[in-house]
C-alpha cells in the first residue's frame, strides 16, 4: 500500500508542475491575445483624413467638369473647327508656316504658269519671274523649279506628293 500511495503521490506532484509550466507558457500568449482583441476593437475604418482630402478634391475637380461647356468659335469657313483637311493621297494637311513657298496649282494654257503662294500671298508666275529671292526656270503639270543662292529646288503642286529640295551637282544651273 505504501508503494500505491508513493505512485499517486508521484503522479500529483508532476501532473502539478506540468500544469504549472503549461500555465506559465500559456498566459504570456493569452496576454498577447488579449491586447490584439483590444487594438481590433479600436480600429475605425475610413477615417484616414489624407484619404477623404484627396476624395474630397476628386469629387470638386469631377463636379467642375461637369460644368464645362464647350462651344465652337462661330466661324463657319474655318473648316478647321470640325475637319482635319488631307491632301490628295489621304494625308493630314499641317498647318504651313506664312513664310513657307507653296505652289497651290498648275495653270496649263499657251504658256504654262503657276499661282505660288508665299507669305499668305498668292503670284501667278511664269518661267522667268523671280519670287522669294528665285529665279523660276521650268513649270510642268507636277512640279516647278525655282534656283534661288545657286541651289535648285524642286517645289510639287501641294496635295500631290511631298516637297523635297534639290540641289544641282556643282552648283551649276540646269537647262531647261
Amino acid at each position: 500500500m505504501s508503494r500505491d500511495r508513493t505512485v499517486w503521490v508521484i503522479l500529483l506532484i508532476m501532473s502539478t508542475l506540468s500544469l504549472g509550466i503549461m500555465a506559465s507558457k500559456v498566459y504570456p500568449l493569452n496576454k498577447k491575445w488579449t491586447g490584439a482583441k483590444e487594438r481590433a476593437e479600436q480600429i475605425q475604418f475610413g477615417t484616414d483624413e489624407e484619404l477623404e482630402q484627396v476624395i474630397e478634391f476628386l469629387e470638386t475637380r469631377l463636379l467642375n467638369r461637369s460644368e464645362f461647356q464647350f462651344a465652337l468659335e462661330e466661324e463657319p469657313m474655318r473648316l478647321t473647327n470640325v475637319l482635319y483637311l488631307t491632301d490628295a493621297y489621304g494625308r493630314p494637311m499641317r498647318y504651313r508656316k506664312s513664310g513657307k513657298l507653296r505652289i497651290t496649282a498648275i495653270i496649263d494654257g499657251s504658256t504654262q504658269r503657276a499661282i505660288v503662294n508665299y507669305r499668305d500671298k498668292n503670284f501667278v508666275v511664269t518661267v522667268g519671274d523671280s519670287v522669294a529671292n528665285g529665279e523660276v526656270v521650268w513649270i510642268d503639270s507636277e512640279e516647278v523649279v525655282i534656283i534661288s543662292e545657286n541651289k535648285e529646288i524642286h517645289y510639287q503642286v501641294s496635295g500631290l506628293s511631298v516637297e523635297e529640295d534639290v540641289t544641282s551637282k556643282n552648283g551649276q544651273r540646269r537647262e531647261y
